[in-house]
């Protein structure tokens, strides 16, 4: 994951949760470079079903 404030390469994961919805994943990132915390949201991406007959 590439730090919005510096763009380092380099962040660690410091919090994980499960939204409410149970869709969606909250985690609390940290540069490890210059040491600012931000959030991340991962989501599941649904894609419709297709049928070629």
């Amino acid at each position: 994951m590439k730090c919005p404030f510096c763009g380092a390469e380099d962040t660690k994961v410091t919090d994980s949760r499960d939204s409410s919805e149970a869709f969606e994943i909250r985690r609390r990132r940290e540069c490890e470079k210059c040491a600012k915390r931000f959030t991340t949201y991962e989501r599941i991406e649904t894609h419709p079903l297709v049928v070629i007959k």
